[in-house]
């Protein structure tokens, strides 16, 4: 039986884990590593300037005064019983698409965990007009989606995302579209006359091709995006590649 390892950026008592972890049960030897607090849009922070702490609920349960991706750090380095044979971060509450996958705080601690070694998918629910969220689909699609994975492990720095909208007509492998945010500052003054600020959502714009994710899920599908931690744009390394010389003897 394998041993997977859950984590999140919403927390360990998030209603979106406990419904993972309810639904992977009999499917593998589960473990759970998750913030101690909610840590959505940490991205890729990693805790070094300060001690973290680890509050061991019980055998199974461990809650981490860090991010997802110390999560992962010491979930598979050092407080479960052996190395996990894989890790899903989720169910997160709210959608990962376009550039959230940047901020995702949930995709960081997947992506962290495949470059330790060990497969990786992150999984989202999106929630319909009134709040509501549909677990049971996210889980369904995360419960057959692990025995594949298993199988076909991708290489490290590539994971899989998933997003699901309430009750979803069925599943399709997507493309990465474009979610940009034209987010609102809010600036007020402390009790002490000193200003801060706030940044609010402000006004989202959302689009791609008809294949990407934010596309998908409009039409009300569950979205399977291959991500990969290759920053690396292939076309403009080819183009200056061509001028190298010259442009080289202008810069040094």
């Amino acid at each position: 039986m394998p041993l997977i390892l859950l984590t999140n950026d919403d927390s360990i008592f998030s209603p979106g884990l406990k419904a993972l972890e309810e639904a992977l049960s009999g499917l593998g030897d589960l473990y759970v590593v998750a913030p101690d607090t909610e840590k959505s849009a940490v991205s890729f922070t990693l805790t070094i300037q300060q001690p973290l702490r680890v509050n061991r609920l019980d055998q199974r349960h461990f809650a981490v005064s860090g991010t997802p991706t110390d999560c992962a750090y010491l979930g598979i380095k050092t407080l479960l019983p052996k190395r996990p044979d894989f890790v899903v971060s989720g169910i997160n509450l709210g959608a990962n698409l376009g550039e959230d996958t940047i901020y995702s705080g949930t995709v960081a601690g997947a992506f962290q965990s495949s470059l330790l070694g060990v497969p990786a998918l992150a999984v989202s629910a999106i929630e319909n007009r009134e709040g509501e969220y549909d677990f049971t689909a996210a889980s369904r699609i995360v419960r057959k989606l692990i025995p594949f994975l298993l199988d076909h492990p991708l290489e490290e720095g590539k994971i899989l995302s998933v997003n699901v909208p309430f009750r979803p007509k069925g599943v399709l492998f997507s493309k990465l579209g474009h979610k940009r945010y034209d987010s609102e500052i809010v600036e007020k003054v402390d009790p002490r006359g000193k200003p801060y600020y706030w940044i609010g959502p402000g006004h989202i714009r959302t689009f791609g091709e008809e294949e990407s994710d934010v596309k998908t899920v409009e039409k009300g599908y569950a979205s399977v995006a291959p991500l990969s931690l290759d920053f690396c744009d292939e076309r403009l390394y080819g183009d200056l590649k061509k001028g190298e010389e010259n442009l080289l003897a202008t810069l040094f």
